[in-house]
């Protein structure tokens, strides 16, 4: 995993998106807090870490800090969620904020103005490899048109499903942040691979 984090690197990627699951929240076990750990000697560049699992609190708790710039919860896993934004900020990192397909962009309206990052799934969370939904362009819009109507200066990413044939209507719609997983790790070359995904960007 070290190799691969110094592979993508080299290929000129900007950050890294490092989900935790728990097999309950989803149906799939990946990476630890300590995983996240054994990583970090491996490169400088940022961590984003995505606690897809039932108790993010716990997580937080048990594993404090996590090490990375920010971590990201998902919107129906907090039932109390400034409680968790504060255990995240306890942590010195930033708070991202995901929405699966399935909720409404209003469901988390009134907790726009607390996050440092919305992030909208392009796919079902718990496994890589799945195309981005259709939905997921005009939810992306829908954000962007909430956020300016709060006059907030809010980044929207997206995960899951992305590549470079949809990277460029993604960030048209309002995007800023682009997480790829499949699309690089599984490319012929990989730098190939990032150079097209931000050349539809831009």
């Amino acid at each position: 995993m070290g190799q691969e984090v110094q592979r993508a690197e080299r290929a000129g990627v900007d950050s890294f998106h490092l989900d935790i699951m728990d097999g309950h929240y989803v149906p799939n076990l990946a990476l630890t807090p300590h995983h996240i750990e054994a990583l970090r000697p491996y490169t400088h560049l940022p961590f984003s870490v995505h606690l897809e699992v039932e108790e993010p609190d716990w997580i937080l708790r048990a594993f404090n800090p996590l090490g990375a710039e920010m971590v990201i919860v998902q919107a129906d896993t907090c039932p109390q969620p400034l409680k968790t934004f504060a255990l995240i900020r306890s942590q010195d990192a930033r708070v991202g904020l995901a929405l699966n397909l399935s909720q409404p962009l209003g469901s988390i309206r009134d907790l726009l103005t607390e996050l440092d990052l919305l992030l909208i799934l392009g796919v079902q969370p718990g496994f890589g490899g799945q195309p981005l939904q259709p939905q997921t362009t005009p939810r992306v819009a829908a954000a962007r048109e909430l956020v300016e109507k709060e006059d907030l200066d809010l980044p929207i990413g997206v995960d899951g499903g992305i590549d470079p044939a949809n990277a460029g209507e993604l960030i048209k719609a309002g995007a800023s942040l682009l997480i790829v997983g499949t699309a690089l790790f599984q490319a012929d070359d990989m730098a190939m691979a990032v150079e097209a995904i931000k050349g539809a960007a831009e």
